[in-house]
Order: C-alpha cells, then sequence, then structure tokens
C-alpha cells in the first residue's frame, strides 16, 4: 500500500521534477528520488502501524544530531516524531499515503543529514545555504544510505560517512562526549543551543570544509597562535606564532612550502612603506640609516634620503624601494619560509622574540612569525635526507650571508581560522580574534 503510494507521490511527468519536489516538500529533491528509483521504491521506514525498529534508530540520530554540530530542527525531526498521532488521525483510504509520505521525508531528512555532516550546510565562500546535490552526489548519498540500512547498527553505519581529518574527529568526539557526560554539563554547553554548541557547531562546519588530509603537512590556527607538523596524525612539532593584527589579518589559504632563505634581506611592502616609512621620513631622514635600511630609484640606484624633500612626499609620488639588509636586526630575522599564495604571506623569524611571551599574538602586518624557525628549517632539511647541509646553514645564519634552499619535497601548509579545539581531551574555546564566527554563525543558525 505505502509502495504504491510512494511511487504514485514521485511520478513527476505531470509537474516536473522540480515543482513535484516542491509540492511534497523535498529539501534534497532529486536524492530521495534518487533513493527510491534505485530501489525499486522500497519503503524502509514504515509499516502499519507507524515506524519500523529501523526508521526509531535513525530518528534518535537526527534528535542527537547535536553530536556532530547540526541543529535537528533542520532535518523535520518535530514533525517526523508526530507521525503515530497523524496516523490515528488519517482515515483508512489515506493511511497508505500518509505512510509514503512519512517514509520519503524522513529519507529526504537522513540524506541532508549525510550530505551536511560530510560536506557542511553552507557554501565556504559565501556563507549561503548550499546547493541541492548535483546527479553524481545525489546518487553517491543515496547509495550510502541504502549501505547503511545494510548494517546491523544503522546509526554507527551512518556516523562512519563524517568527515576523518584529525581537527575534525578529535573536536566531534570531544564534544560528543562532553555533551553526554552529566546533565549538569550538557545543560552547561549546550544551553539551549547557544553559547558552547553554536561555538562547536561554527567550527565543526569549517572542518566540514576541508580537503581529505595529507599524510604529512604543516597547519597554522590563527585563533591558536600555533604552528604544528603533523604527519599520519601524529604531532611532531609545535610552535608558537605571531600572526596578523585585526586590521591586517592573516588570510586563510592552503599552500605547498617550497623554498626558505636564511639570511634574508627584506623588501618593504609598499603599503607598509608609505604607511609607516614615510611619515617617519618626514620627521628624520636618518631613520633608514638607523634601521639599517637602504633606498633605491625604479633603476636600482641607491638614493640619498637627505637630498628628497620629504614635506612635498604623498603615498602617490612615492615611488621608492626599500630594503633592509641580512642581520640580527633585520625584520624577517634569521630566516623566511616561501609558499605561493595570492595574498604574498610566509612565514619568518624575528628580532623581536620577547613577543612570543604574550597570550595575545595578533601583532604582525598578515604574515606569520614563528618561534625557533630554525629548528623548523632543520626539519625540512632532515626530512630529505639533507643533514650534511646542517654546518653550511648555520654557518650562513651567524655571517648573515643569505642563501636559498628549494625543498625538492614540498611541505603542505594551511593556515586556518579554528576558534575551537581539543586539548587533551578537553574542549577548548579561543578568541575570535577577527570576529569572523558571528556570520558564520548567524548564516547556520538564522
Amino acid at each position: 500500500m505505502a509502495r504504491a503510494s510512494l511511487r504514485s507521490l514521485l511520478d513527476t511527468r505531470e509537474l516536473g521534477p522540480a515543482a513535484t519536489y516542491k509540492a511534497l516538500g523535498l529539501t534534497g529533491g532529486a536524492a530521495a528520488h534518487t533513493f527510491y528509483i534505485r530501489n525499486n521504491f522500497t519503503t524502509h521506514w514504515v509499516e502499519e502501524a507507524g515506524w519500523n525498529p529501523q526508521a526509531r534508530q535513525a530518528l534518535n540520530l537526527l534528535g542527537r544530531a547535536a553530536d556532530v554540530g547540526l541543529d535537528r530542527n533542520h532535518y523535520a525531526w518535530p514533525g517526523l516524531q508526530g507521525l503515530p498521532d497523524s496516523l490515528r488521525l488519517a482515515a483508512r483510504a489515506g493511511r497508505g499515503q500518509q505512510l509514503a509520505l512519512s517514509e520519503l521525508h524522513l529519507t529526504d531528512a537522513l540524506l541532508q543529514y549525510l550530505l551536511h555532516q560530510q560536506r557542511g550546510r553552507l557554501h565556504p565562500n559565501s556563507l549561503t545555504a548550499a546547493s541541492p546535490p548535483d546527479s553524481l552526489t545525489a546518487v553517491l548519498i543515496a547509495d550510502q544510505l541504502y549501505q547503511a540500512l545494510q548494517s546491523p547498527d544503522l546509526v554507527t553505519a551512518l556516523l562512519r560517512y563524517q568527515p576523518t581529518g584529525r581537527g575534525y574527529r578529535l573536536l566531534q568526539q570531544t564534544w560528543a562526549r562532553a555533551l553526554h557526560a552529566s546533565p549538569t554539563d550538557s545543560a552547561r554547553l549546550m544551553q539551549d543551543t547557544t553559547a558552547g554548541f553554536r561555538r562547536v557547531a561554527v567550527n565543526l562546519e569549517r572542518l566540514r570544509w576541508e580537503p581529505a588530509a595529507d599524510s604529512e603537512y604543516a597547519i597554522v590556527n590563527i585563533p591558536a597562535y600555533r604552528l604544528q607538523l603533523i604527519r599520519n596524525g601524529q604531532v611532531l612539532r609545535t610552535h608558537r606564532v605571531i600572526v596578523g593584527k585585526p586590521d591586517m589579518p592573516t588570510p586563510v589559504l592552503s599552500s605547498r612550502m617550497v623554498v626558505f632563505v636564511v639570511a634574508p634581506e627584506w623588501r618593504v611592502p609598499y603599503s607598509i612603506a608609505v604607511r609607516e616609512f614615510l611619515p617617519e621620513l618626514q620627521r628624520d631622514p636618518g631613520y633608514l640609516y638607523d634601521n639599517h635600511y637602504r633606498m633605491y630609484d625604479g633603476r636600482g640606484r641607491l638614493i640619498n634620503p637627505w637630498r628628497v624633500d620629504w614635506q612635498k612626499m604623498t603615498p602617490e609620488k612615492f615611488s621608492y624601494a626599500i630594503r633592509q639588509r641580512a642581520g640580527s636586526f633585520n625584520a624577517l630575522g634569521n630566516v623566511v619560509f616561501y609558499f605561493p599564495n595570492q595574498q604574498t604571506v610566509f612565514l619568518h623569524d624575528t628580532p623581536a622574540r620577547s613577543a612570543f611571551t604574550r597570550t595575545d599574538r595578533a601583532l604582525s602586518h598578515g604574515c606569520v612569525r614563528v618561534e625557533k624557525p630554525l629548528q623548523l628549517a632543520e626539519y625540512l632539511l632532515r626530512r630529505e635526507n639533507r643533514a650534511a647541509e646542517l654546518t653550511e646553514m648555520y654557518q650562513r645564519v651567524r655571517e648573515h650571508e643569505k642563501q636559498r634552499y628549494d625543498l625538492t619535497r614540498s611541505l603542505p601548509i594551511y593556515l586556518r581560522y579554528y576558534t575551537c579545539e581539543t586539548d587533551k581531551g578537553k574542549l577548548v574555546f579561543l578568541p575570535d580574534i577577527y570576529s569572523q564566527d558571528k556570520p558564520l554563525e548567524m548564516a547556520l543558525f538564522n
């Protein structure tokens, strides 16, 4: 009875697919249709009296969507709970259609849950709701639901499709344990789906946007002021870092570290030159020489700063290149690490090493300053079996003699923004230094 009604409900010939799905109230549309076409319109969730045991397991999973940072209200959970009551009120003639609609809506909810659990609810760039799955994704998700239905434990099988990345796995598992540790802890963390839950949900959403992780990589978590080297899911090294100020934020990006340079020369970016150096030069042209800088014209000729009329100089007229020679005073310190990116951001040393003892380390112009950077350089050479070059590298540093080291095995590097993470099995909430949580939270929950 329900099977025939299901086939009839999903007949798109009269209205067309889009209008049919809309009339039925299907969020995922084609994915549910694909699921039933591929399974010859077999029902999986309903029996004459209402939900069958597998459906009750599925409803329990949706009811605990907060475990994975999702809101159960996005998956028709309250309405689906009411099927037994609605069946009691339904006329006998309409019972098959009522069961078919309930079957269809539970499948639609589970397919959406599977999709969001794996890939997130939003587009990463626009923070708008993700589009319904394309045909290939619809088939993939439909097959995942069907495979889970063949498993002896439906809930475990469905949860297995979560992202496998280290950051996601640690945060989700820690959150789920904390959420169910005790009624007191649950009340404190959930706070009526605000505060702790929303903070975790925002960061699990970010982690769902991640591509499959490499086996070895470097990751900078900007709000944690920390760089970690990860290999096969294990932390090999941890370095404190300094990141961009709120008005000059370090960007989120993915790249590969391809080269590092010891005893580098610093070529001052134009934006810093006109914003910070120009006012200093207008007060005292000796500022450059006092701080080991030199100035050049467009043809590379050395310019005497005392021969420039700085009082008439404007940012629009400023056409000079400013460079700082290698040395212990150099703004880049002893070493700089480069990776291709449109924002011209890189990792580097700094002479102001006392700043690493501060708890708030959003201090740079956008690049990432690394504590103990020569140990990072040593790691990069050793992973390429180039330990024989270390003596020369340290000698170049001591003598302030520039040397470039091209890596034969580039190292993936990720600059990320996570305001919630785990530490020894406990949740840690980090400062939202760039105020990026609120827009994402609004998009997820409003």
